[in-house]
Formats: structure tokens, C-alpha cells, sequence
């Protein structure tokens, strides 16, 4: 007898949707049987009429808090969110307290996910100019999933590479060494820098031209907007030259890559030129699948992330590129700043912390996909699930539903509709920018080991998150 069976549903694989029963046992998947197989569970639940999913695995999240405050997401709130949002698995990114940069803060990070995540967490470490060779050794004993390297903004200055190119080289050299994947966010540096005076030089030139027009009362100029002047900063010419950079090394090395956050066709096609030389995964961030800078503009220090919601022609790019699979996968980078902190962006944007919480909306904003017909739900699984958990060397113990995999299972009735709102958010950015999106399907219940964590849109269970290596 199964310890539970999921039976009647219409399981989606990457490819396909069948019918079929799911047997558990011990937290696994013991058995994946046609309909109308006699399976016997301790728990029978009937899903007919509903969609069974394998739990997501989200690729780059932001926990417990953005390295600048410690007024962020802790491992509570913010698998809180991922549970509610059919998120079982998320990887965490390094440049959060505890910075994963040394085995102690690896351990110290673990620790602080043990017993209080309520869902399953791999740990990528944080490499830089300082990092030295056992270091690397030490977080890829722990179980370090990867080693992310900032060629610009996201790390603290003392572990951006910027343009040290012997230092990109070198670290990378040593991922290879261990074994290991480095994950790149890219953009060039000094690009970055020098743009953000110009942007804030003519803020201040603004400025002052307005306080001369009221003094002789001169024709008054339209002030540049603070969004539009913070977007000029990232263009995709600098996602691009890092891209480059990257890309170009690692085929040197023979390192194993993963590009983040591709926000352009100018990425894309970077991709599309270095695929064949490198082993390379990339990914998108959902926010850059469904908003235009359009939408920036309109949420205002809300709408301000790195790098920068894009036009409608890129957003659309991107969408083809997901769908083509020529990008492996979609995360949300959970970053949540409050609601406070990012008011400020009002009276400066350059004081907003960037970022926007997504781990209880990745599902969602897919669903959007889904019901604009630029997705199918398979497509969901491929890059939310399967891709992420592959490319990272999780798979098929995570982002499948196949015997031997862990039972990470979301019931969806796609027979009901969910209108996203702020109050339903358990991160302590209780906002969304998905707010009043009416979204076909409704998340069941969301099982992670075969332990109901979610169900009907409330945590039914304590933290039994699991700390897990490649």
C-alpha cells in the first residue's frame, strides 16, 4: 500500500499531458500507472477534472533579504510564498545575509534554512576577486549548486570582477577544477557607471533649469522621467559586452555557464552565436516575459528592477525565444523590497531598492502566458520545472513526476480563475505588480515529499524544507 495516491488527474510532462495515477511512498514516487490501475494509498486524493504538476524549481530567488537591509524576507515568509505559488524548490542567490562567499557562511546559510523553509532549497556560493582556490573546493564539497559571478552590479564592490579580465579567466578555471556551473550576471561595469552620472547630471540639469524658469518665468520643459533615466543606465548593449565576456572565457576554460536575468534579442542572439562553443544554460526573469518599460513608467519605483523592463518588441523576443526553447528557463528573482523602501523612489529613484517579489506569482505570471496563448502548460513545466532542475543538477530527483522523483506535486483546477491581489502575498512585500490580473486556473493543493504543504490558498503544514546538493 502507496503511503498516497493521486489519482484521475491528467499529468503534465514537458511535453505532453496524460492521464495517469501517482503512487507514494517515503516521500518518492513509486508508481506512475495508467488510469484505472489498482493502486492503493493510505491517502487517496481524486484529482478528475484537474491538472497534476510537478512542483516548480525556481532558479534565483532572494533569501532570507537583499544584502542592504535586513528588513527583507526571512526563509519563512518567503517559502511561504513559494509554497502558496507551487514553488517546492528554490535556489537561493549568494549576495543575501549570510553571503554564501566562505564554507562557514555556506553552513550558516544552511542552518538558517533547516527547520524553518517550508520548502526544498539548494544554496549557490558567491566567487569573486578575493576567492581563493580552497574556498571553491570547500562550497563545492558542501554542495554549492553553483558560483555566481557579478561582472557588474548585484555582488557588494569587493566581489564585482567588473573588467579584470584575469580575474574572470581564473575564476572560472576553478569552477571548472571542482566541477562546478558558474552563474553570470553580466553587463559591463563601467558602462553602467558612467551612464548613472550622465542620468543623475541631467537630473540635476533639469533642476536647475527649472529654478532659473521660476525666477524670469520662462516656458516650463517637461522633466525627464526618474524610471526612463534609471532604464537608460542597463542598456542591452551592456547585457550584451558581459554576455560576450563570459562567453568567451568559458570556451576558453571549458567551464559550464549559466547566463542570468536576459532581458533583450540582443542577449538572444549572443546565446544563439556562443551555443555551439560553450555549455551554457540561461534563463529570463518572468517580469521581463509580461511587463514593458511601458509598465515601468506606470509602476513607478515599483516598476524598477536590473536590468530594466524593455519594449514590447524585446518583451516579445523573449516570449518566442522561451517558447523555442532556445532559453532554458524562467525565474522569478524574488527580490523583496517593502513597501517603505521603495516609496522613496517617489522623491529620488536612485534610493528605491531594485527588485520585485515574484516567488508567489512565477506560477501565475506563466498562467498569464498560458491564457494569452504565447505558452502552453507543458512549455510551464519544460522552464519551470525540468529545465531548472536539469541544468542545475537536480534532476529527476526535482522538476519531474516520474518514479524515483521526489513527490513535489501541484494540483491545479483549471476549471476556476484566481484575481492576483496584494492581501493573498506572504512576503513582506505584500504587493504585486500582477495585482488585478484575473488568471485562469487555481492552485488545489501543492505537495512537497508527498506532504501537503498548501492547500486552497492557506499553509497547511510546519517547515519541513530540505536542504539539497546536485
Amino acid at each position: 500500500m502507496f503511503d498516497l495516491v493521486i489519482r484521475g488527474g491528467s499529468v503534465v510532462g514537458p511535453e505532453r499531458a496524460e492521464r495517469a495515477d501517482l503512487g507514494v511512498t517515503d516521500g518518492v514516487i513509486a508508481a506512475v500507472s495508467a488510469p484505472g490501475e489498482a493502486l492503493e494509498g493510505q491517502i487517496d486524493i481524486d484529482a478528475t477534472d484537474r491538472l497534476v504538476l510537478p512542483g516548480l524549481v525556481d532558479a534565483h530567488a532572494h533569501i532570507p533579504g537583499y544584502i542592504l537591509s535586513h528588513r527583507f524576507d526571512d526563509f519563512r515568509t518567503a517559502t511561504s510564498a513559494a509554497a502558496l505559488g507551487g514553488v517546492t524548490t528554490v535556489m537561493l542567490m549568494p549576495t543575501d545575509d549570510p553571503r554564501t562567499a566562505t564554507a562557514d557562511y555556506f553552513d550558516r546559510k544552511r542552518h538558517s534554512g533547516e527547520g524553518q523553509s517550508l520548502v526544498d532549497f539548494a544554496i549557490q556560493a558567491l566567487i569573486g576577486p578575493k576567492t581563493e582556490q580552497a574556498v571553491v573546493e570547500e562550497m563545492a564539497a558542501r554542495g554549492a549548486v553553483s558560483f555566481e559571478l557579478f561582472l557588474a552590479y548585484g555582488g557588494t564592490p569587493e566581489f564585482i570582477i567588473g573588467n579584470d579580465d584575469y580575474e574572470l579567466q581564473r575564476l572560472m578555471q576553478l569552477v571548472h577544477d571542482v566541477g562546478g556551473i558558474v552563474g553570470v550576471t553580466p553587463h559591463s561595469a563601467t558602462l553602467i557607471a558612467k551612464l548613472t552620472a550622465l542620468q543623475k547630471e541631467s537630473q540635476e540639469d533639469y533642476r536647475r533649469l527649472e529654478s532659473s524658469r521660476r525666477v524670469d518665468r520662462s516656458e516650463r520643459v517637461e522633466p525627464p522621467n526618474p524610471v526612463e533615466l534609471f532604464a537608460l543606465t542597463r542598456p542591452t548593449l551592456s547585457e550584451a559586452l558581459g554576455i560576450a565576456r563570459a562567453c568567451t572565457v568559458a570556451s576558453e576554460t571549458g567551464t559550464r555557464i549559466h547566463l542570468r536575468a536576459l532581458s533583450s534579442r540582443r542577449s538572444i542572439e549572443m546565446v544563439r552565436r556562443f551555443r555551439d562553443a560553450v555549455a551554457l544554460s540561461s534563463e529570463v526573469m518572468s517580469h521581463h516575459l509580461l511587463f514593458t518599460d511601458c509598465d515601468a513608467v506606470r509602476f513607478g519605483p515599483y516598476g524598477i528592477i536590473v536590468p530594466p523592463l524593455r519594449t514590447a518588441a524585446e518583451r516579445d523576443a523573449l516570449r518566442k525565444a522561451v517558447k523555442a526553447a532556445e532559453i532554458d528557463m524562467a525565474v522569478s528573482d524574488h527580490s523583496p523590497a517593502l513597501r517603505e523602501d521603495k516609496e522613496l523612489g517617489w522623491a529620488d529613484i536612485w534610493q528605491t531598492p531594485p527588485g520585485m517579489p515574484g516567488l508567489q506569482t512565477l506560477f501565475h505570471s506563466m498562467l498569464t502566458l498560458v491564457d494569452d496563448g504565447v505558452l502552453t502548460l507543458s512549455d510551464v513545466v519544460r522552464v519551470c520545472a525540468e529545465r531548472p532542475a536539469a541544468c542545475f543538477g537536480l534532476y529527476p530527483r526535482k522538476g519531474a513526476l516520474l518514479k524515483g522523483s521526489d513527490a513535489d506535486i501541484v494540483i491545479l483546477d483549471t476549471r476556476q480563475s484566481m484575481l492576483i491581489d496584494d492581501q493573498c502575498q506572504q512576503s513582506k512585500a505584500n504587493y504585486t505588480t500582477l495585482k488585478g490580473r484575473l488568471v485562469k486556473g487555481r492552485i488545489d493543493s501543492v505537495y512537497l515529499r508527498g506532504e501537503l504543504v498548501a492547500q486552497d490558498g492557506q499553509i497547511v503544514s510546519r517547515p519541513t524544507g530540505r536542504f539539497v546538493r546536485p
